[in-house]
Formats: C-alpha cells, structure tokens, sequence
C-alpha cells in the first residue's frame, strides 16, 4: 500500500489502533436507501466479478463487509465470510475498501479466496452514508433497505447467518 492512501485513510478517521481492538455495537433502524441506488465499481478477482453493482439492491437482505488489506482481524473474517456465501448462496453481498492499491487488493482477494464481489471507494462516501469508521465492520439489511445489525470487529459465521435470517434471508 502506498502512504498516501493510507494517510488518506488514517485521516478520515479508520485508524489501524482502532481496527484491532474494535468492539460490537448494535445500532438499528437506519435506512440505506435514502440517497437512491449507488453502485460501486467490483475488482475481477477470483470470486469478483469486476463491473458495477448495487451496494443495496431493492427487496433483497445484504451484508456489507467494510475491511483492509491491513487489518489484522479482517484476514480471519475472510474464512466466516466464505461460510456465510456457502451458506447463503442468493445473499447480496459486498466487501468494501477504502484503499486505492488494486494489486493489494487483488492479491489479499486471491490469497484469503474471496468468493463474492469486493469493491474500491477510496472516496469513502459509502463510509460517510453507513457511518463506517473502522474495519471491519458488516452491516446486515433487510429487504426493505433498513439496517437490521452492525457489527465491529471479527464476526463468526454462527452469530452473521443468525442476523441475516431475522432479517429474511434464506439459507441454501
């Protein structure tokens, strides 16, 4: 990773101290779907199919993965979330990251064997719309774009799959 981009990211408030000490919090009701349908750009790696997608498509549960190539926790969190996509084939699910290094990006995607679509914004407007400031975080929607669970720091597959079925998502 470049400095700047990481100085980047340091200053708008994703300090890595943070990352690894990173607690749970519960913060319900908000909805994603205020400012219309945003898309973001996805990388073509292993399980990424490049192109646009919807960070929250109409009527459908997502999971959004905020993380870094950096972030300690975000390395194991990599094997839960492959559960969750095997678990929950149909979920609409994204991984964003703020950094602006593609060849990082790739290379973590392909080592940690990503399976699903991931995603740059390294004008951290997702961040800004969500009220993400640190990594990892998953976000859980429910089909009508309300945010149903938030979570900070390293997630199991168990406590994820519980969330994403109260919100109406259905397992494979």
């Amino acid at each position: 990773m470049t400095l700047p981009t990481r100085r980047s990211f340091l200053r708008a408030g994703l300090g890595a101290g943070v990352v690894t000490l990173a607690g749970c919090t519960s913060i319900a009701g908000s909805s994603g779907r205020s400012e219309g349908s945003a898309t973001l750009r996805t990388y073509d790696v292993a399980g990424s199919p490049g192109g646009q997608v919807p960070v929250l498509p109409d009527g459908r549960v997502a999971l959004l993965d905020w993380w870094a190539t950096w972030c300690a926790p975000c390395k194991p969190q990599m094997a839960e979330l492959r559960e969750i996509r095997e678990r929950f084939p149909d979920l609409h699910m994204l991984s964003i990251t703020n950094e602006g290094d593609g060849a990082a990006v790739r290379e973590f995607w392909t080592e940690y064997e990503g399976t699903w679509p991931v995603a740059r914004d390294t004008t951290l407007r997702t961040n800004e719309r969500f009220g993400v400031d640190r990594v990892p975080t998953l976000l859980v929607f429910d089909p009508a774009g309300t945010e149903v669970w938030r979570h900070v720091g390293l997630a199991s597959a168990d406590g994820v799959a519980e969330q994403l079925r109260a919100a109406g998502a259905g397992e494979a």
